[in-house]
């Protein structure tokens, strides 16, 4: 059973609340659990809507585009160089280029050889890898006729005014090759000749390979405009004749040369700040136009990272990025793009060490497809946001504890020292008597401690009023009493003495008068008991309150005819809830007060106005003003204005505290006021 005198103190059970903090990390680590599907979905989401914010920015541009706007595949790809290229004719170079390069394939089907291709540049020099599949490699040797009867590569190419150029590169052995051209010119007689001229500006040198060879070739930039190709010239010895077979990488024209668009990368660069995110942009053919950014991205260290593989799948910041470097894409989303669907895809790094998900969305130009945007990021920023999370709910939660702990301490003794001194204060403001002594000083805090500090100062200065109130009663009974008493004294000692039947008749009289104001004075005093007995038992009912102002009214001037009333109401019925016979009470009590205090010859007016959620009425009485100080005690008990007692009977100062009592039964709140542009004074009650 449990002890119902053990006592438990608020410092205490603030302490043991407190405990609860260690279900923080608990609830964290489900939850960073169950968010992981809303995360992917949400990652796939953004990665979509950045793409139609980059495909938006790129829209109706096509200088951006001129290749799209040709279905030829008569182009070439050049990489940004971002290593040193050694002219050697090995591809260790060339390691982070070679899977892009491009296979240029025997136009004869019996010949199967073939050879790739891949460009780079840097700011001086265009960058070319030819890699040959050629069952046997010939040489060239010097000929009569100054034929070329080996393996040979022609590059043809524009220069920058359009004109036309070919170089040959012939390897008479392997190592470097000495590249040149045929200048065309005419002799004395006018007869064409040829002549051989050696570049000296243009290195290349080849080697042989398993398949074939590789021939590595460093072609200055200022040669080349838009324009460049290649064609290799297999020679094959078939029973000791040669038979040429032609592979190239164009038909009539060399092919056109595209990089990375510098103007493309700076619109896109703007999105592709996140680490961890890559944006392509594709011509219509799935060639890379332009890319940004880069999948790869550091974890943080952290001496908890290994803890929380064993909670959380695991993330790797290095991982083998397949696309790295890539001339063109050909993925399942790009297709869609290219035919106006915006499409998502995941899928894993070679090496399964990370899941990327990547969105595709068309770019247009006049209403037709002439690129794609391709935005690519990596599960692990997931993996990397649900450590940093779990990193944080671990690493935080117990200097939160500790300073929840701390602070709640604090917080415990504050208030405890704040309810034990409002108790001390509370008790000592009355005496054993019930009587209000000292001075209770109320909090001025916002709290709900200060609220109920302030409640207790309210409290006591009420029950002192009350106890003002009692005491300075008996002097007012006293001296309301003392009149009618002593006339009714005075007319029994005149009948007494008194033979005349006239003069006893008038000492009767007097004496009548007296008791009726007696019985006047007990009247008022039982006159609020009853009010509260009668609004605990009386019911409301729909009144229209045109009518009943129009009737009161007419019932005033019959009462009071030496006074002028006036009645202002508008033209649209109002009808609510009141007591028909306290409401008339009510208005009773300010109209006698109007009265009273009204100037002779002005009028007493009643007003009802309606607003959008009030009902105010009115009683105006034009004569002196109110005291600044009693606008706010004049409907409190036994509060008179009254310098003088009236014809009327003893004013004990009951009838607006009456009045305040069946307004607020209704609902309302009765207030007075000054009138600022003349005398006078303007009861309202606002419903």
């Amino acid at each position: 059973m449990f002890n119902s005198n053990i006592k438990i103190s608020l410092r205490t059970k603030l302490m043991l609340m407190s405990i609860s903090v260690l279900i923080i990390p608990y609830i964290g680590f489900d939850y960073i659990r169950q968010t992981e599907t809303y995360l992917r979905s949400t990652l796939e989401s953004t990665l979509t809507n950045v793409s139609y914010v980059v495909a938006s920015a790129l829209n109706n541009k096509p200088r951006l585009f001129s290749t799209s706007f040709s279905e030829e595949r008569n182009v070439l790809y050049v990489h940004e160089l971002n290593n040193v290229i050694q002219i050697d004719g090995y591809t260790v170079d060339w390691k982070s280029y070679v899977d892009w390069s491009e296979i240029y394939p025997s136009i004869s089907l019996a010949n199967k050889d073939n050879f790739r291709l891949i460009i780079s540049k840097d700011n001086d020099y265009y960058y070319v890898l030819l890699q040959a599949e050629d069952n046997e490699l010939i040489f060239s040797t010097r000929s009569r006729n100054g034929k070329i009867n080996g393996d040979h590569f022609v590059f043809v190419y524009r220069d920058r005014f359009r004109r036309l150029h070919k170089n040959y590169l012939t390897p008479i052995a392997l190592g470097s090759i000495r590249p040149f051209y045929y200048k065309e010119t005419s002799d004395e007689y006018g007869v064409q000749v040829r002549t051989k001229k050696i570049l000296t500006n243009i290195s290349s040198y080849i080697q042989k390979t398993e398949k074939g060879f590789n021939l590595e070739v460093k072609i200055p930039k200022y040669l080349i405009g838009e324009n460049l190709g290649f064609v290799f010239n297999d020679i094959d010895n078939e029973n000791h004749n040669l038979k040429s077979n032609v592979i190239s990488t164009f038909g009539i024209e060399p092919n056109k040369l595209i990089s990375s668009s510098k103007e493309i990368e700076d619109i896109i660069s703007k999105h592709s700040g996140n680490e961890g995110r890559r944006i392509w942009v594709l011509d219509k053919m799935g060639q890379v136009l332009a890319s940004s950014g880069s999948l790869k991205q550091k974890f943080e260290k952290n001496v908890f990272n290994i803890f929380y593989t064993y909670l959380l799948p695991p993330a790797f910041d290095q991982f083998q990025d397949d696309l790295a470097g890539a001339s063109k894409l050909k993925g399942d989303e790009v297709m869609s793009a290219l035919s106006g669907e915006t499409t998502t895809k995941w899928r894993s790094s070679p090496d399964e060490k990370a899941v990327i998900v990547s969105a595709a969305t068309p770019i247009f130009f006049d209403n037709q497809i002439v690129g794609v945007v391709v935005v690519e990021e990596t599960t692990n920023n997931i993996q990397l946001m649900q450590r940093q999370v779990l990193s944080g709910i671990f690493n935080k939660t117990l200097l939160i504890l500790i300073c929840i702990v701390f602070l709640l301490l604090l917080f415990a003794s504050r208030l405890s020292s704040r309810l034990i001194k409002l108790n001390r204060d509370a008790t000592g403001a009355i005496d054993e008597y019930g009587k209000v002594q000292g001075e209770f000083i109320a909090s001025n805090s916002s709290d709900e401690i200060g609220e109920l500090s302030r409640s207790f100062s309210s409290m006591l200065e009420r029950l002192d009023q009350y106890h003002v109130y009692l005491e300075g009663m008996a002097s007012r009974l006293s001296h309301e009493l003392t009149t009618p008493m002593a006339i009714v004294k005075s007319s029994l000692d005149r009948l007494q003495h008194e033979k005349n039947e006239l003069d006893k008749q008038e000492a009767l009289n007097a004496a009548e008068t007296g008791l009726e104001r007696l019985q006047n004075l007990l009247t008022r005093l039982s006159e609020a008991a009853r009010v509260e007995q009668a609004l605990q038992e009386s019911e409301k009912q729909k009144t229209n309150l045109n009518n009943f102002l129009k009737q009161c009214v007419d019932g005033y001037r019959y009462a009071y005819p030496k006074n002028l009333f006036e009645l202002d109401i508008p033209d649209v019925q109002i009808s609510t809830e009141i007591n028909p016979d306290l409401f008339y009470q009510m208005l009773d009590k300010l109209i006698g007060n109007a009265v009273d205090f009204s100037y002779p010859d002005k009028n007493i007016c009643i007003k009802l106005i309606t607003t959008s959620n009030k009902i105010i009425i009115q009683v105006i009485n034009y004569g002196p003003h109110l005291s600044q100080d009693m606008t706010d005690e004049l409907f409190n008990s036994m509060v008179s204005l009254r310098d003088k007692r009236t014809d009327a009977g003893p004013h004990l100062g009951l009838g607006l505290f009456i009045a305040r009592l069946i307004a607020e039964f209704h609902g309302g709140v009765i207030s007075a006021d000054n009138l600022i542009d003349t005398e006078g004074v303007c009861f309202s009650i606002s419903l």
